[in-house]
């Protein structure tokens, strides 16, 4: 049975944060995959602090990292509460546990140190 990735702050913070997951999703899995991280985002969805999710395709069919999600959450500590409930854990281990998935998920944790949009002004970066 594969564990749930770890994906928690030294930390928790108060700050609003980024979580990105890669994973690794053979081709021919991705219509099994698809229903089960759609479950487990819904859950997520439904927690306080929650802010957004966008789940990514390559559009490289042998591209190693096939799917990217991209959650932003209102802070770290929000986010470490969501990942505690059993309900997320359960789920969790139902898609990184179905027998017709080979998946490999790479959870991380990350905070915004440039902001980079177009101006009026010519200026671009926000550090």
């Amino acid at each position: 049975m594969n564990e749930v990735p770890i994906t928690r702050t030294e930390t928790p913070v108060d700050e609003p944060i980024t979580m990105i997951n890669a994973f690794t999703v053979p081709v021919e899995e991705s219509e099994t995959f698809l229903p089960l991280w759609m479950e487990n985002a819904e859950i997520m969805a439904r927690q306080p602090g929650f802010v957004r999710a966008r789940l990514h395709r390559s559009m490289i069919d042998d591209a190693e990292l096939r799917y990217v999600n991209v959650a932003h959450w209102e802070s770290g500590r929000q986010l470490e509460e969501a990942l505690s409930r059993p309900e997320w854990q359960e789920s969790a281990q139902r898609l990184l546990n179905d027998p017709g998935l080979h998946i490999t998920a790479r959870p991380s944790i990350y905070e915004v140190i440039v902001d980079l949009q177009p101006s009026d002004d010519g200026s671009a970066a926000t550090i």
